[in-house]
C-alpha cells in the first residue's frame, strides 16, 4: 500500500492532530459523502457558533470549495482515497485569514520558508476496513519556519487545539451521517 499523501506533502512537522471515525459505508460512499458535506448546512450549531466566535465566516459549498475559499489550495489527491490541502500563514494573528496565503502548488508549499510564518496541511483519508466499512481520517500538520513562529504557534495551539479537535470530530460525524444514510 502506498504511503499517505500528507506524508509526501508535509513529512516533517512541529504540531499535528489526527482524528478517526469508523463509518458503516464503503470508501467510495464516504468519498461521495465528503463531496456533498457542507459546513454551513451539515455541521452542528455549536461548531457554527465556534467559527463565528473566532470572527470567521462559515464557508459555503462542499469541503473542497470551503477550503479553497478560505486560503487553502488542494496540493495532492488520490480520488476516493485521500485529499490534502495546504496553506501558509501566521495562524495566530488576530485577523488569521488576512495573514494566510494559498500556495501556487505543492512545490511552492514544500519550498516555503518565510521567517515568522508557518505552513499547514490538512488531509481527509478514506481507509478501507476488511468488513467493508471505512476509517474516515482527518489529519492536520503544521511546520513553523523558525523558533519565533514555533513559539507563537505553540501558544495559539494550546488555546485552540481542543476547539479544533471538536470541529474535526464534528466534520467526521457529519460525513459519516451522510455516507451511512446513502443519500
Amino acid at each position: 500500500m502506498p504511503g499517505t499523501l500528507i506524508d509526501d506533502v508535509l513529512p516533517e512537522f512541529d504540531f499535528g492532530s489526527r482524528h478517526t471515525r469508523r463509518v458503516a459505508a464503503s470508501p467510495a460512499e464516504v468519498a461521495r459523502a465528503t463531496e456533498r458535506y457542507r459546513l454551513d448546512r451539515d455541521s452542528s450549531m455549536s461548531v457554527r457558533l465556534l467559527i463565528r466566535i473566532r470572527g470567521l465566516r462559515i464557508p459555503r459549498g462542499p469541503v473542497r470549495e470551503a477550503l479553497t475559499g478560505t486560503g487553502f489550495a488542494v496540493l495532492a489527491e488520490r480520488p476516493g482515497e485521500e485529499i490534502v490541502a495546504g496553506t501558509t500563514g501566521r495562524f495566530w494573528a488576530i485577523r488569521e485569514q488576512a495573514n494566510m496565503e494559498a500556495p501556487a502548488d505543492v512545490r511552492a508549499f514544500r519550498a516555503f520558508t518565510r521567517p515568522g510564518w508557518a505552513k499547514g496541511a490538512v488531509a481527509l483519508r478514506f481507509e478501507p476496513r476488511p468488513d467493508g466499512s471505512t476509517n474516515l481520517v482527518t489529519e492536520t500538520r503544521v511546520r513553523c519556519s523558525d523558533v519565533a513562529a514555533r513559539g507563537r504557534f505553540a501558544l495559539y495551539w494550546a488555546l485552540i487545539n481542543v476547539f479544533s479537535g471538536w470541529i474535526r470530530r464534528d466534520l467526521l460525524r457529519g460525513i459519516a451521517r451522510l455516507a451511512e444514510a446513502g443519500g
